[in-house]
């Protein structure tokens, strides 16, 4: 089975539009307006059961969406277990317009009482007997309590206690927290924004990306997968560097492509435990998702499709850090 944790999930709601004018006032097709359970692991999870995985998603949900929440990731084909928790939960916006322009507006999100982190570190210790691989997906709200960001790292402990390999696409303070403690991830999956984030500076070329590779593997997590977008993928593992080429697609909306990498490679990882077949397909998903107005909404179908056409290449064998 595949858990995966979103620490501030969202109702995702996506609207097509021919363009957007600024000041103005715009109606838009019904038919064009799509309405999801949202959220990086959720996605994943999405794209993982559209791909033939067992999943079962948990986080905390207001208790006012919570059966809608709940409704619309079971219609998704995704098992839920959230977590009811008193403030709302947030709605994020995507405007799909013009030639695969976007425009997103994300609601922050609202901070969670230590009660409510206490029973959401509960509820993953509860799943995690069943699973054979977790997640967990997107940024945590935000919080006064500083305390509060060695919640994931906390997540990543308990996964390891249980023998639960965990691949984490996040960032912030409890990403980093996660990553620099005693039990680090298992896999991470930044894209290049977010690695430039962490490590405090810009990369200027592929070699400057390779780097960064090589500096997440330093500090002790198995699988770095550093998304480059429609360029394709690096993947770093303790023989080398290797990297896997996009396939053009005509792009229409980006949004939930990493999301689906980290379904897809999740659910051809627990078929095979194969880690470059799983990173052909999570490419293949990304790309799919892309060629979308729906974010994270890929089957296997249209995955399979796309695989072949991926060019894997060894980037560099096993190297120092400098």
């Amino acid at each position: 089975m595949f858990l995966t944790f979103t620490p501030n999930p969202c109702i995702e709601r996506t609207l097509g539009l021919p363009e957007l004018e600024r000041g103005a006032s715009t109606r838009v097709d019904s038919k064009g307006v799509f309405i999801s359970a949202g959220g990086k692991g959720i996605n994943a999870a999405r794209v993982a059961a559209r791909c033939g995985a067992e999943v079962v998603a948990t986080a905390p949900v207001g208790r006012r969406q919570f059966a809608w929440m709940s409704e619309l990731a079971e219609a998704e084909g995704v098992k839920s277990d959230f977590v009811t928790v008193e403030a709302d939960t947030r709605f994020c916006l995507n405007l799909v317009h013009g030639n695969g322009q976007k425009t997103e507006l994300i609601e922050e999100g609202t901070p969670l009482s230590v009660a409510e982190g206490t029973a959401l570190i509960e509820k993953w210790h509860q799943l995690l007997p069943g699973a054979k691989l977790a997640a967990i997906g997107g940024s945590y709200p935000p919080s006064d309590n500083i305390g509060f960001y060695l919640h994931a790292a906390l997540l990543c402990d308990l996964a390891h206690r249980a023998g639960v390999k965990v691949i984490y696409d996040g960032k912030g303070v409890a990403f980093e927290k996660a990553l620099r403690s005693k039990t680090p991830p298992w896999a991470i999956k930044p894209n290049l924004e977010e690695a430039e984030a962490f490590l405090n500076r810009e990369f200027g070329s592929p070699a400057e990306e390779r780097r960064a590779v090589r500096e997440f593997l330093a500090l002790g997590v198995d699988v770095v997968l550093l998304s480059c977008g429609a360029r394709g993928l690096y993947v770093g593992h303790s023989t080398g560097i290797e990297w896997f080429a996009a396939p053009q697609v005509d792009v229409v909306s980006p949004v939930g492509s990493g999301d689906s990498l980290v379904g897809a490679f999740a659910a051809r990882w627990l078929e095979t435990g194969d880690l470059f077949e799983s990173a052909r397909w999570g490419v293949a998903a990304g790309s799919a998702c892309a060629a979308q107005e729906r974010p994270a909404f890929v089957n296997r179908s249209e995955i399979e499709a796309l695989v072949p056409l991926i060019k894997r290449s060894m980037q560099e064998m096993s190297l120092p850090l400098l």
